[in-house]
């Protein structure tokens, strides 16, 4: 399976959101908004993102939430290499194809070496899915 070209944005003003890991080009297409450090970022649930009851995969979720949890670690770090060390997750309600999904992940407290993260994860204004995660600043201790 080969990335899926970017469509048009979910939602006026975002933009495609420049992806360079190799795993997470095959998640999106995910868009961005607003500034490094405080970017909302969006994408529009499709067929490969369901699992067989036709519901959000639960594994999508938690990609997701790396993809952009990690990318706001990655502005707010001036694009230090860093890596997931902990993510916990609450799945609150389903999400459907044809939902955008979004996020403005939220720095919770960075250290030397970690940066704490967090982020509600929305379908509209209702929080669907929420994550507090820890990352690890390569090169630090």
């Amino acid at each position: 399976m080969s990335p899926q070209p970017n469509p048009a944005p979910p939602l006026p003003g975002f933009v495609p959101t420049h992806l360079v890991d190799p795993f997470e080009i095959y998640v999106g297409p995910v868009f961005e908004h607003g500034a490094p450090g405080a970017k909302t970022y969006a994408m529009r649930l499709d067929a490969r993102h369901m699992n067989r009851r036709g519901i959000l995969h639960g594994g999508m979720f938690m990609t997701f939430a790396d993809l952009t949890l990690g990318q706001a670690v990655w502005d707010l770090t001036n694009k230090a290499p860093v890596v997931t060390l902990n993510m916990q997750t609450h799945f609150l309600k389903p999400a459907v194809e044809g939902n955008i999904l979004q996020v403005t992940p939220e720095l919770v407290r960075r250290t030397r070496a970690l940066v704490f993260m967090r982020g509600d994860f929305k379908v509209e204004d209702e929080t669907i899915f929420t994550v507090q995660s820890v990352w690890k600043l390569l090169g630090q201790s």
